[in-house]
């Protein structure tokens, strides 16, 4: 007993209960005035004051204004807002760009016809609990017929007090049912849904595709400077105490590769912190075809013999293509330095009208050639990929060769 006692007496004292009491009363204000209109024109053509074609203009319009009501833009989102204040239901967001197509002001037309008829039989219900609830709580010192009165009427106050408790018990039931169906009506539809997750799938795409290129650019251009620095520190220490000359220029050239890479991360740092709403960082020009000379100097600044071969106007070559040639470039250079040493490396740049062509070759190593590639390589071919290029890396004769070959021409070009 005390168990049930406790289940009557639980929604008494939720917020919830008599929110969803108002949403439920809600529903018979809706439909209130389609049962006076229904009313009046039932009683006119009962009493004989309209002929058959009067009512027919008569009905006929009325109904259709009754049901475009339902129809309007707004009705769904206005439901929607009140289900979830009200009736405290989880109902997504549907799709902005189709929340008011017809499909969904079908589906609202429908939640307010179940609201309509949730709130006409709570209404009905309220109307005769309520002064029956009056009639037995005075029933025992008050004559009202047809309630008996006196001692025979001791279990009628109790009744009257247990009615209401009752009512707010079934309007707690009635309106969790109606929270659990307002997401199935109110929702995205099947095709909201499938956009939604379209689109999803499209932002997190993005999202996995700047990710990637924020790491080749933190690959290429902070690997290649920790690979130059690496040898330089390394050919310094060799000569540190027979040729001071060389130790001061090659830490000349660390400390120019560290700031070269600083600059690099903080651009890096900067998107990133661009992307998450925050002040933009450092957004400076990323290097392209016109720094060549100086990546060149640097590489050769750390003992590497680099010949460089340009034919075309590398000027001419669109941002985006020079930027990737110029890491292209970047990455092969750091290849040679890192698997194969301070041997010659030949880079060749030829623009033409449809292409940009980059060779970059040098001696391989003295150990096994590399199968497959590693990361630098892949970087290449993602950067390549996305101009919609070609690229090789493999052992030609007894070379390592690089060769890319970038689109330039307008219909080329990705959008």
């Amino acid at each position: 007993m005390p168990r049930l006692l406790r289940h009557l007496i639980a929604p008494l004292t939720d917020g919830l209960t008599y929110r969803r009491y108002v949403h439920l009363l809600l529903g018979a204000v809706i439909l209130l005035p389609y049962v006076a209109l229904a009313a009046l024109i039932v009683s006119t053509v009962a009493g004989g004051g309209l002929d058959v074609l009067t009512t027919v203009l008569l009905v006929v319009p009325a109904a259709g204004i009754a049901v475009g009501v339902t129809l309007v833009p707004g009705v769904r989102s206005l439901a929607i807002t009140a289900a979830r204040t009200l009736l405290g239901a989880e109902v997504r967001e549907p799709d902005p760009a189709t929340v008011d197509s017809w499909p969904g002001r079908r589906r609202a037309a429908v939640w307010l016809l179940v609201n309509a008829a949730a709130g006409g039989l709570t209404a009905l219900v309220t109307l005769i609990v309520f002064p029956t609830t009056i009639g037995f709580l005075f029933a025992p010192w008050l004559l009202l017929a047809p309630f008996p009165t006196g001692g025979r009427a001791w279990w009628m106050p109790l009744v009257g007090a247990l009615l209401p408790v009752l009512l707010l018990n079934a309007a707690s039931v009635g309106g969790a049912a109606l929270a659990r169906l307002a997401p199935r009506v109110l929702g995205p539809t099947p095709t909201e849904r499938m956009a939604a997750e379209l689109a999803a799938a499209h932002a997190a795409e993005r999202a996995l595709a700047e990710r990637n290129r924020l790491a080749r650019e933190l690959h290429d251009s902070v690997g290649h400077a920790l690979t130059v620095t690496t040898l330089q520190a390394g050919a310094a220490a060799r000569v540190l105490n027979s040729d001071p000359a060389f130790v001061a220029k090659a830490l000349d050239a660390i400390a120019d590769a560290g700031r070269t890479a600083l600059a690099d991360l903080d651009h890096v740092l900067g998107l990133l912190r661009d992307g998450e709403g925050g002040d933009g960082g450092d957004l400076s020009p990323q290097p392209d075809l016109g720094d060549l000379d100086a990546l060149v100097d640097g590489a050769r600044s750390a003992g590497v013999p680099v010949a460089l071969h340009r034919r075309g106007a590398t000027g001419a070559v669109p941002r985006a293509a020079s930027r990737e040639a110029y890491r292209i470039v970047q990455e092969g250079l750091t290849n040679a330095l890192r698997h194969a040493g301070p041997v010659p490396v030949e880079v060749c740049v030829a623009v033409g009208s449809d292409a940009v062509e980059l060779e970059v070759t040098n001696p391989l190593g003295p150990g096994p050639p590399r199968v497959g590639g590693g990361r630098g390589i892949a970087g290449m071919r993602e950067r390549v990929g996305v101009l919609r290029g070609d690229l090789s890396a493999g052992p030609d004769g007894d070379r390592w060769r690089v060769a890319a070959r970038l689109p330039i021409g307008p219909e080329k070009m990705p959008s």
